[in-house]
């Protein structure tokens, strides 16, 4: 059975090894200041350059604003949606029959 989970181990390696990589990479990245995973801290000297650097680099992360379900418009004031209230996926309706007492006929 252990032959199994290594082999599936293997097989799936496409998938899970470039995100180990990218994370690996963003760990080092991250630890750079501290002077990485294995190494000591750098000097005065080394920091300055470092951080002179880390001036000059564009930001990786990027943000992007993430979708509504309002009005459409940016400029636009949003108000509430028709038909008042949040909508849940559930349609409620009034009862509106009066309830009978007795058997049925």
């Amino acid at each position: 059975m252990d032959f199994l989970k290594y082999i599936l181990l293997i097989c799936l390696a496409p998938i899970w090894l470039p995100f180990v990589k990218e994370l690996w990479q963003e760990f080092t990245l991250a630890m750079r200041g501290d002077g990485g995973i294995f190494k000591p801290p750098p000097g005065p000297i080394e920091r300055e350059k470092l951080e002179a650097g880390l001036a000059e680099e564009e930001i990786s992360q990027v943000n992007q604003e993430l979708p509504t379900f309002g009005r459409p418009g940016g400029d636009q004031p949003r108000g509430p949606l028709p038909g008042g209230g949040p909508q849940t996926g559930i349609v409620r309706r009034p009862f509106t029959q009066k309830a009978r007492s007795g058997f049925k006929r």
